[in-house]
């Protein structure tokens, strides 16, 4: 009786052909989805009352920036609350100070921490309950916003008929080791996730937000329990995103790299620490489904690059395989190019690609080594995982 051989390794290098294929159709998919929710530029129709609410713990470097531009922003109706949830540093000072010389500026003393919460999450949850708009902007300290940002989103919630408002904001790097970090957010999301297609069936786990800018419709934020609901959540932008759809409310992300800067971290120690505080957690701190995307990415990313120096060493750059492995390098560099383009990071980023997918591959690995074994330090706080939330 005849058997079928063994897949060979032109069969595997066929299917990861295909694979990428799939990768770079998905993000011309979402490239147009991005395009096809953002404003035309026309304004708002109506302007509702925005509460700008921006949780801050120790963001004395930050702060002033980002204040700075809120109050800056050209639409005519908000307010700007800053929560300084116990900071250490001169972070309330600041606010004070600014609060004094703009009225639309106020400074919130947060509560303490109870048990069971995000620090986050439940300075936002005190935020939310000082608010007085009708739409409510949660941003971090971090962020740097055009002087039409504000503008520029009501129109897109209005034109889009949003509950939820989400940017993919431009990620500001300080040093190559940023550079080599940071490339995979807006990779990961655009260029892996498969944002179109859960726009097209509506599936909430097929649902994205991107933290430093979230604008919600206050009835819809509280019709889905707020950030109450997402108290032990370190992913809590992407949680709530999911309830949002699940709740029946209409989501949006949209590309927001020219109206939005963030500087997310300072430093690849920090940027290290802080994307291991999240990366498990956007998993959902399931191992076998971190697993395999691991082993996913570096099949995708890394397979080909190392096959392909495989030949150079011993002289094979005449095979079929090694031939194909310089086909996909060169084609990942296209994809990894793109979205550096698009999202104005530094191009050099997308000729470094296989570094940046080794140190996420690594940065997960610590991601699940801190919640299992240990605690997740971030803001002079560290928090445990019990359950797949903290405790």
């Amino acid at each position: 009786m005849d058997t079928a051989p063994f897949p060979t390794l032109i069969h595997y290098q066929i299917a990861l052909t295909v694979l990428l294929i799939a990768v770079g159709a998905n993000l011309i998919a979402n490239f147009r989805m991005l395009g096809k929710a953002a404003p035309r530029g026309e304004g708002p129709r109506t302007f509702w009352p925005v509460s700008i609410l921006v949780p801050a713990r120790n963001e004395a470097r930050n702060i002033r920036r980002c204040l700075e531009s809120l109050l800056a922003q050209d639409y005519p109706l908000l307010e700007v609350i800053v929560l300084d949830d116990g900071s250490t540093d001169e972070t309330p000072e600041i606010v004070a100070e600014m609060a004094r010389e703009d009225p639309r500026l106020r400074l919130v003393r947060g509560q303490p921490l109870p048990p069971g919460w995000m620090g986050k999450n439940f300075a936002c949850e005190q935020l939310a309950r000082a608010a007085q708009g009708e739409w409510l902007l949660f941003t971090d300290a971090d962020t740097v916003h055009r002087p039409d940002t504000i503008s520029w989103a009501v129109e897109a919630a209005q034109q889009n008929r949003a509950d939820l408002v989400s940017l993919i904001p431009r990620a500001v790097t300080h040093s190559f080791g940023e550079e080599l970090l940071l490339p995979i957010i807006p990779f990961g999301v655009v260029g892996c996730f498969p944002l179109a297609l859960g726009e097209w069936l509506r599936l909430p786990p097929l649902t994205m937000a991107i933290g430093p800018f979230m604008l919600f419709r206050r009835e819809a934020y509280q019709r889905i329990g707020g950030h109450r609901a997402v108290r032990g959540e370190i992913a809590e932008d992407v949680v709530l995103a999911r309830r949002m759809r699940r709740f029946g409310g209409r989501v949006v992300l949209l590309d927001g790299s020219e109206q939005v800067d963030v500087h997310f971290y300072h430093g690849f120690l920090e940027a290290w620490r802080g994307l291991a505080k999240s990366a498990f957690a956007a998993l959902e701190y399931r191992i076998l489904p971190t697993l395999l995307m691991l082993l996913f990415y570096g099949f995708l990313f890394l397979w080909p690059v190392l096959l392909l120096f495989g030949g150079l060493w011993q002289g094979r750059m005449g095979e079929p395989t090694v031939r194909l492995a310089l086909f996909q390098v060169f084609l990942n560099t296209g994809l990894w190019y793109a979205v550096a383009v698009r999202f104005h990071l530094p191009r050099r980023t997308a000729f470094l690609y296989p570094l940046t997918v080794l140190l996420v591959i690594l940065v997960t690995l610590d991601s699940v080594r801190r919640a299992v074994f240990g605690g997740i330090a971030w803001k002079e706080r560290v928090y445990h995982v019990r359950g797949g939330s903290v405790k």
